[in-house]
């Protein structure tokens, strides 16, 4: 709703009343949501790669990006004639959007990345759902689990664990630096998403989305000229190219999707994308940019897979009750 009390318009976000977490689980028009921000988000994590191996300091590099995508959204939320929300109801999506889940989640993970492949990054995303699941247990009636639950959550972290130990005691590993940002930028990504979810009275649109990527935009090159990094993108179009594909695709594209499932089916429901972003990113990684891929990440990914099974499952149970 608009500060004149009209409701937006014109924007996928803003379509019919919450549904999923509030409603019936599990909808596959939600699901088939996930998947497709799987696919658009799983991507990003080698590109990130590519413009930070072309000489593109990694705090720099996402606050230009962040600004980029906030400035591309004014003209679409004009052009849409979406209206705007009040400032109350852009606080919550500013606090905990923009700061955490845009802005201390991207300083993380681009920092993190600098010592982490594409592929490992996209990798430890996949523990998104299981952290907010276990957060929004005791904060959001609606993000309960059973027995189910509880199993894919342990079956899950051990699948994540499979992952990424090996790698941090290989000789020649980068050390632990790396993953661990990474970990830390999803921790930041699920309590915001909790938090939002729990707070925020704003409907999912272009004008809240453009205030949450000025917001992390701010927070993000506050942090690369307190560390001092130079503003500078290198030579070449690698570093232009990326940050143009991370614009439109994971920047407008990913996050409009994401909000919507947000905002429709909850957090939990939501960050299940954390499944998907791995098989994309290192399908990509792959491809495009020759990243090795292990047997034991493979086994990591049907761990992770079954504890996404158990928990759908357990969330299939209570909403039938």
């Amino acid at each position: 709703m608009s500060s004149n009390g009209t409701r937006e318009t014109a924007t996928a976000p803003d379509d019919g009343p919450p549904t999923g977490a509030h409603g019936s689980p599990g909808r596959t028009s939600d699901i088939l949501l996930v998947v497709l921000l799987g696919i658009v988000w799983g991507t990003a994590f080698p590109v990130i790669r590519a413009g930070l191996v072309a000489g593109a300091p990694p705090l720099f590099f996402a606050a230009l990006r962040y600004l980029l995508t906030a400035a591309a959204l004014v003209p679409i939320a004009l052009a849409t004639r979406t209206a705007r929300p009040t400032w109350a109801q852009l606080a919550s999506p500013a606090a905990f959007g923009g700061v955490l889940m845009i802005g201390a989640y991207g300083g993380l993970l681009y920092v993190g990345e600098v010592s982490t492949t594409g592929g490992l990054a996209a990798v430890l995303t996949a523990s998104a759902p299981l952290v907010s699941a276990v957060i929004g247990f005791r904060l959001l009636p609606t993000e309960n689990f059973g027995r189910w639950g509880t199993a894919g959550l342990l079956v899950g972290f051990v699948g994540v664990a499979i992952l990424v130990l090996p790698g941090l005691v290989a000789p020649g590993s980068t050390g632990i630096s790396g993953p661990v940002l990474v970990v830390l930028a999803v921790v930041a990504f699920a309590v915001g998403s909790v938090l939002l979810r729990k707070t925020s009275k704003a409907t999912p649109g272009f004008w809240t989305l453009a205030v949450q990527f000025a917001v992390a935009g701010a927070i993000v090159e506050t942090m690369s000229v307190a560390l001092g990094e130079r503003m500078s993108l290198g030579q070449g179009a690698t570093v232009p190219l990326t940050l143009a594909f991370l614009v439109v695709f994971p920047g407008i594209l990913g996050y409009t999707l994401y909000f919507r499932i947000h905002h429709t089916s909850g957090p939990t429901r939501a960050n299940v994308v954390g499944y998907v972003n791995p098989a994309t990113g290192i399908l990509v990684g792959i491809l495009v940019f020759a990243e090795n891929v292990t047997v034991l990440e493979i086994g990591g990914l049907i761990l992770i897979g079954l504890g996404l099974f158990f928990l759908q499952r357990d969330r299939g149970r209570r909403g039938s009750r």
